[in-house]
């Protein structure tokens, strides 16, 4: 008879945790049922990695408070543990390279003769302990397996532009695997038949329904807390007195990063923090001159002027100076009353369009799905 073989599986999970819920424990406990009752996996241990405050999230409130509560709500718990090494990263750590890291750790241990397994496996299955020591028809792989844990809403960002690198998603899920657990208003499948590289890989997704259904969000207990509203029983009790004895969670901590852009965001689009902030605090004048088939579109303000030249229907060589630094090639169009430009380059589905409405100039300017719209006022 073939010897059937049980992979021992290590989950980690990546994220805010701000405030860390009952619902991130039950993510846990929701993975592991799925994955025994297989038979195929044996769950031996959960990470938690909160994300450090280089990520930038607006209301992300400081690594140190949210790690501690991250301890305290899993101070109970026989396997779930909370790792720091992300957190106290002075910069954001892309998840494929946190992954790497525990991954790394995992196979440092199996070399050093280290039990994986360093956290006692307390859950009792239906298939008795001794079957899967004692049993020749059992065998389990020398290395474990580390898996990432997540929720619905984290695959579905893997579809927004400059959130994710291409390569990072094909090795998380191709090398590795994931393990999603559906939300209410997500449809998991849906979005893995609509991407190509999920597609590939989807027999490394294990998606997870939780037919009980909670929809307990971060959002709503930071929303709750600065309202004054009790949030017992949404967390553990250790992290609701934590918050309370820390005064955490107010409105001015909501505000935390709001004038920031994310930090993968800033990262993969290329544009600098620094500029970005400069930019926001920026009052830009539109100029646009016409002499005969030739326009000329000014963009005027005190840190850095821009300027292009063109011909409509003409394609000519842009070198976005100053913004992103990169070289395209532009050709603008009239269609019905808006003038649209076509950026073609490095970013896909590139470029704006400038329409006249009353006294105001609409410009719209996107990028690989992203829009951003600015409204100029006329000068009397």
């Amino acid at each position: 008879m073939e010897a059937h073989s049980i992979t021992t599986v290590v989950l980690l999970a990546c994220g805010s945790f701000n405030p860390i819920t009952n619902m991130h424990l039950r993510m846990f406990e929701l993975a592991r049922d799925h994955l025994e009752d297989t038979g195929q996996y044996r769950v031996v241990k959960g990470i938690i990695s909160p994300v450090g405050d280089g990520y930038k999230k607006k209301g992300l409130i400081e690594a140190c408070h949210r790690l501690e509560m991250a301890k305290l709500a899993t101070e109970n718990s026989g396997w779930i543990t909370v790792d720091y090494w992300e957190s106290l990263q002075s910069e954001w750590v892309e998840t494929a390279k946190v992954i790497r890291h525990h991954h790394e750790k995992l196979l440092t241990a199996e070399q050093n003769n280290d039990e994986v397994d360093t956290v006692k496996y307390t859950k009792k299955r239906r298939i008795e302990e001794n079957y899967f020591e004692g049993s020749s028809h059992q065998k389990r792989r020398d290395s474990p397996q580390l898996m990432l844990l997540c929720g619905a809403d984290v695959l579905e960002s893997f579809g927004i532009p400059n959130m994710w690198k291409q390569e990072d998603i094909a090795e998380i899920v191709g090398r590795f695997g994931l393990v999603c657990i559906t939300r209410s208003g997500n449809d998991p499948y849906k979005f893995i038949h609509q991407s190509d590289m999920l597609w590939t890989y989807r027999k490394n997704i294990h998606v997870v329904h939780e037919w009980v259904t909670n929809e307990i969000s971060a959002t709503h207990v930071r929303r709750a807390l600065r309202r004054g509203r009790s949030v017992r029983y949404l967390l553990p009790d250790a992290v609701v007195h934590y918050i309370q004895e820390n005064d955490l969670y107010s409105a001015e901590s909501e505000q935390k990063n709001a004038d920031v852009v994310l930090a993968p965001l800033q990262r993969y689009t290329g544009i600098s923090p620094c500029l970005r902030k400069i930019a926001l605090k920026l009052k830009l004048r539109k100029v646009i001159e016409q002499h005969g088939d030739q326009y000329i579109i000014k963009t005027i303000s005190t840190f850095r002027n821009y300027s292009i030249s063109f011909r409509v229907g003409q394609q000519f060589e842009e070198f976005t100076k100053g913004l992103d630094n990169r070289h395209v090639k532009s050709l603008v169009m009239w269609e019905g009353n808006k003038l649209v430009c076509e950026q073609i380059g490095e970013k896909k589905n590139r470029g704006w369009a400038h329409r006249i409405e009353d006294d105001k100039l609409h410009l719209e300017l996107y990028c690989e799905g992203e829009v951003c719209k600015q409204v100029f006022k006329k000068n009397d």
